[in-house]
């Protein structure tokens, strides 16, 4: 769960594309043809997360198949501290604060820094790892009742 976690926000910070701030006399300003890079900052995590937890959900089925029903409340729990760890290493390792950059002139642009300002986009990552669950079980009882050449 952390090592993918982290492997998430790694790549989440690496495809993320942020808005761009505009440094003007008066100020840093977010412009409205910009501000889409905000939103398309949280479709990348949440496309990401949807990948991560297919991928957890199955290798956790797998690994503790034994734990029956009690899979599915540990398997929320792990998809959604990956959420959490992938978050905050995006944001660790992304673009600063457009604020707290220094040295800028007029006309420069500035990312922003990678964030999530919601909870909705974590409620993706348990989601797909129940279907991870969901399809790695169905695909395992499928084969158990298969008869044997």
């Amino acid at each position: 769960m952390l090592v993918l976690g982290v492997a998430a926000g790694v790549v989440w910070e690496q495809l993320a594309d942020p808005a761009d701030w505009e440094v003007r006399e008066t100020g840093i300003v977010l412009t409205e043809a910009a501000s889409t890079g905000s939103f398309s900052v949280i479709v990348t995590f949440v496309a990401i997360g949807a990948v991560t937890s297919l991928i957890l959900g199955c290798a956790l089925t797998l690994a503790l198949r034994d734990l029956d029903w009690k899979l599915t409340p540990v398997l929320i729990v792990a998809t959604l501290l990956a959420g959490v760890v992938a978050w905050q290493v995006g944001v660790l390792l992304g673009p600063p604060e457009p604020a707290t950059v220094r040295g800028l002139t007029v006309g420069d642009r500035v990312p922003s820094a990678l964030a999530i300002d919601s909870a909705w986009p974590f409620l993706f990552w348990p989601m797909f790892g129940l279907a991870g669950l969901l399809g790695t079980a169905v695909l395992g009882s499928t084969r158990e009742l298969r008869p044997r050449s």
